[in-house]
């Protein structure tokens, strides 16, 4: 009797949809990006393909969101579970920061799609304005309040607004750095680091040490 043949794979035309409108947002920006060019890339003959997943291209963007925070998540929730543990290292600034903005670069260091996430985050920040802020406000700031009472003892000569300020920045300044990394493959110069045995460990401390830096200021002041 012979077997049947193996169905072929079911492929989720929804995921399917948002996974390349990810990967063009990231890439050419929202602006940029048409629902019919998402529609043609995935071989959908059918035209109402993305409206009927997504209703509206709002729609599709603020999924589109909610997909990279979820990958992100998985990361930050492991941030505070970690913190809360109470180690004695998180008690000094460098160590806590690394710690913060840690998720941000093992997201980019998971594969494609993670690098992905990360890129369309830094032109999130850019590109839509004040629609993109508020994805991203609304996602960041439960993340940061958990570590900012910390923050505050660490860094008495801040004020909490002022501390605020700063983590915006270097929330900011993480995203964009992590999303021009290939900057560093293509500086000649760099190249030594790059491809050096123990090279990944050392740039992310020197990433970290980059960002902790930013936080704390100048304390000579």
């Amino acid at each position: 009797m012979n077997k049947p043949a193996d169905a072929a794979p079911v492929v989720d035309t929804r995921e399917q949809l948002l996974r390349i409108a990810l990967n063009e947002f990231a890439q050419h920006g929202i602006e940029g990006v048409t629902l019919s060019r998402i529609r043609l890339l995935s071989g959908q003959s059918n035209r109402s393909a993305v409206h009927y997943h997504f209703k509206t291209k709002d729609k599709l963007v603020e999924e589109v969101v909610e997909f990279v925070n979820a990958q992100l998540d998985v990361y930050c929730k492991q941030a505070h579970a970690e913190f809360v543990r109470g180690l004695p290292e998180h008690k000094e600034l460098v160590a806590l920061s690394e710690l913060i903005f840690d998720p941000f670069l093992r997201l980019f260091a998971s594969g494609q799609t993670g690098a992905t996430c990360i890129q369309f985050l830094s032109r999130l920040t850019w590109q839509t304005g004040e629609q993109g802020q508020r994805f991203l406000t609304r996602f960041f700031n439960p993340y940061m309040a958990v570590f900012a009472p910390t923050l505050l003892k660490m860094l008495p000569q801040y004020s909490e607004t002022q501390l605020r300020f700063k983590i915006h920045l270097a929330v900011n300044t993480a995203i964009h750095g992590l999303a021009d990394f290939s900057m560093v493959i293509h500086d000649k110069a760099l190249l030594p680091l790059a491809t050096q045995a123990d090279g990944p460990k050392e740039m992310r401390r020197l990433f970290h040490d980059y960002v902790s830096a930013g936080l704390r200021g100048n304390t000579k002041l």
